[in-house]
């Protein structure tokens, strides 16, 4: 659940909509670092994890060709500039758990960071995530 969480969140700092400015984004091969930490009753260490993604116009222009895995989540509140985006949203599980996130992220061409704060209750109590996202572009993609 949380990885499908994080590529939400890191793919919503990626849409483009019809009537908002396109992000500042340089297409490319992207890699993606997120420290995570957790709040709750139940101890859980933090997590890092680093991930690539190949980023192309056409993604960029089409916006939602990055909201693949965000099919139970509801986004309540969108802001998108060249610059950055801040956002909220509700995602509901299968099993009825509910997440929401708050975000913000800043663009900066070839590079991009952001926090994301998601609070969700579980059948093991109240529990804040706390992630900490940088992103640069390393390259062109593959087969460019």
């Amino acid at each position: 659940m949380k990885a499908r969480l994080l590529t939400a969140a890191l793919a919503l700092g990626l849409v483009a909509t019809a009537n908002a400015e396109t992000p500042n984004i340089e297409p490319g091969l992207w890699e993606y670092n997120n420290k995570m930490s957790f709040v709750g009753d139940v101890p859980i260490p933090d997590q890092e994890q680093t991930s690539e993604e190949c980023v192309t116009a056409e993604d960029i222009e089409q916006g939602d060709a990055f909201l693949d895995d965000v099919d139970e989540c509801e986004i309540t509140h969108k802001d998108l500039r060249r610059d950055g985006m801040d956002y909220a949203m509700t995602c509901t599980q299968p099993d009825g758990t509910q997440m929401t996130m708050e975000a913000e992220m800043s663009f900066a061409g070839d590079s991009a960071t952001g926090n994301i704060t998601g609070n969700m209750e579980t059948p093991m109590g109240a529990m804040q995530m706390n992630i900490t996202m940088t992103g640069r572009r390393i390259g062109d993609c593959p087969g460019e």
